[in-house]
């Protein structure tokens, strides 16, 4: 098992796609999805008014719980 050590956000995020998405053990849709919920956390932190509503997020549920199972079986994997 490598190991991979990140110091920031933005440094898992590169590390998951170069590691996972690149060498396709997940979807590019993945990929995509992360970058798209590191944007929002951006926002959130450090932008001055910036709010989510249930129409823009709800649509995230389902891709989102289906991603943290497939990180779950990668984990799964490594382990044994």
């Amino acid at each position: 098992m490598s190991k991979i050590q990140t110091k920031s956000h933005s440094a898992t995020k590169g590390q998951f796609s170069q590691h996972f998405v690149k060498t396709g053990k997940f979807d590019k849709k993945y990929g995509r999805l992360l970058s798209e919920l590191f944007d929002w956390r951006q926002k959130g932190d450090y932008e001055n008014i910036f709010d989510y509503d249930n129409d823009s997020v709800q649509p995230l549920f389902k891709p989102v719980n289906e991603m943290i199972k497939l990180i779950e079986e990668e984990i799964n994997n490594a382990l044994q």
